[in-house]
């Protein structure tokens, strides 16, 4: 729902996808890009190796990570700053699983 100077959205308004992942886009600026998640319980094995900070926040569901070839075991409710130029996948997901990621043009620590 769009107002004049807000808006409002749900995080669990997008259905989960049979495979993959889905990925919306909440908001978007030069500087910051906020999206919401879902995955499948297959989601795609890509390696991601981005040139911007990144931080996700696991909603709902369960994820193993790849990060510098260590697994990463994200539950509800964990918060994972990932630095540019970090390489990392998504290794597997319960299906359902919800996430809220944070792209920014600068470094956020």
């Amino acid at each position: 729902m769009k107002y004049k100077h807000f808006s409002i959205q749900n995080l669990f308004s997008k259905s989960v996808p049979n495979s993959g992942e889905l990925f919306e886009t909440l908001l978007k600026n030069n500087e910051v890009t906020i999206e919401v998640i879902v995955s499948s319980n297959s989601p795609e094995p890509t390696q991601y190796n981005q040139p911007h900070d990144e931080a996700v926040l696991l909603i709902t569901g369960k994820a193993n990570l790849l990060i510098n070839e260590k697994e990463v075991v994200m539950n509800p409710g964990d918060f994972l700053h990932i630095p540019a130029n970090t390489p990392h996948k998504v290794l597997k997901t319960e299906k359902g699983t919800r996430w809220l990621a944070i792209h920014t043009k600068g470094a956020l620590c």
